[in-house]
């Protein structure tokens, strides 16, 4: 396998045709009927869960630490809110699904720390379930009209700081191999947080960046909200 070379031609054109079927899928549940699309939204809400509940196994398909194929990063819990809320389990799924999974799962798909590039299964099963996440919130806006308030925006804040407290201290009982939502440590590979202090230090600059995405996240609501 080669190594994973960060905007290369593979990695631009696995972005490209990610994107793709994001918007392909997107379009067309869109456009589908009241019981075609109730049978899309419950679909892709199962696809979220067997890709979560697969990741159980993680660890040892791809000689991981054993803390990994605990599904903790926010991007695991955006895709187990957004397939709750797709499977009709309440807005507040949404809003979690919305914010943890948005930005953050792009960031990953843009910059992430994978050791080889495709078509190691790693690399496929990354892309596949980060899409996923993507999709299920694409869906969610513009094929089931969902949108955020502002009001919604700080309850997430709330709740992300909540769970970092508890996630921080989780990483610390887990041991070395956990570092969920990079609470312990800065990521491997090319990303933002290589411009941030190393850690602990990290935090000071991690914690305002989040909340910031989360914003950017809320922001296109709030443009569309005012142009009406």
């Amino acid at each position: 396998m080669r190594p994973f070379v960060l905007f290369d031609p593979i990695h631009l054109a696995t972005l490209a045709v990610t994107f793709i079927i994001i918007i392909v899928a997107t379009y067309w549940i869109k456009h589908l009927d009241g019981h075609r699309l109730e049978h899309a939204r419950v679909s892709l809400g199962v696809l979220l869960l067997v890709h979560l509940f697969m990741q159980l196994f993680n660890s040892f398909s791809y000689g991981l630490p054993w803390q990994e194929s605990i599904p903790l990063h926010m991007c695991d819990l955006s895709k187990l809110t957004i397939a709750l809320f797709l499977l009709g389990y309440g807005k507040k799924f949404f809003f979690c699904g919305l914010f943890w999974g948005s930005i953050p799962a792009i960031m990953a798909l843009l910059t992430p720390a994978l050791p080889f590039t495709f078509p190691d299964a790693e690399f496929i099963n990354f892309y596949y379930g980060h899409g996923l996440i993507i999709l299920g919130v694409s869906v969610s806006v513009f094929a089931l009209n969902q949108s955020p308030t502002f009001s919604d925006f700080l309850w997430l804040v709330q709740v992300t700081l909540a769970l970092a407290v508890i996630l921080f201290f989780i990483n610390h009982l887990l041991g070395e191999g956990a570092n969920f939502w990079y609470l312990k440590d800065k990521p491997p590979g090319d990303t933002i947080m290589n411009y941030f202090p190393d850690a602990p230090f990290h935090l000071i600059g991690l914690i305002p960046v989040a909340i910031f995405a989360f914003f950017l996240t809320y922001l296109p609501f709030l443009i569309k909200g005012q142009s009406r």
